[in-house]
């Protein structure tokens, strides 16, 4: 360190035209200005560019049942695996789920929610009672009875 510019050290002469001045040393109130600036800049961004990419929280959480879409299918082929893998966790986008026999871990875009199919709930007792129940009826208006291929027509009730 020789106390002289580089220029004058490597050219032999000193940029005059600059002018001198003393670099400012910023103090810890200027960085936590810039530092708030820098927050709210970037949640405008991140607001806008969830907009634009019409962003959602995930319904997916840890113990949910989800489909598992397949990496490669023909065109008859299901697009989700057949038996839900159970979330065991879930870090940021990446899903682990594990059914018996394997583990998935995978972007959650490869995930959809599985809603089990709602059982019918059966009547208290009594369930030989058909009253309550809707009389089958066929397209051009007749009862379709429980033997087979016998039909009577709508109106002939008595």
């Amino acid at each position: 360190m020789s106390g002289h510019p580089s220029a004058r050290l490597y050219c032999g002469h000193q940029n005059t035209h600059l002018g001198k001045s003393t670099p400012r040393v910023r103090t810890a109130t200027d960085n936590d200005e810039l530092a708030e600036v820098d927050r709210t800049n970037k949640a405008q961004m991140k607001e806008y560019a969830d907009k634009r990419q019409r962003a959602q929280p995930s319904t997916i959480h840890e113990g949910d049942r989800v489909l598992v879409r397949l990496e490669q299918r023909r065109k008859s082929d299901s697009w989700y695996h057949k038996h839900p893998p159970q979330v065991i966790s879930q870090k940021a986008t990446m899903v682990t789920a594990a059914s018996e026999d394997k583990r998935v871990i995978r972007n959650i875009a490869h995930f959809k929610k599985y809603n089990a199919p709602l059982k019918e709930a059966t009547s208290g007792g009594d369930s030989n009672t058909t009253e309550d129940a809707p009389t089958p009826t066929s397209r051009l208006g007749l009862v379709i009875s429980s033997a087979v291929g016998e039909t009577t027509p709508l109106t002939s009730a008595s």
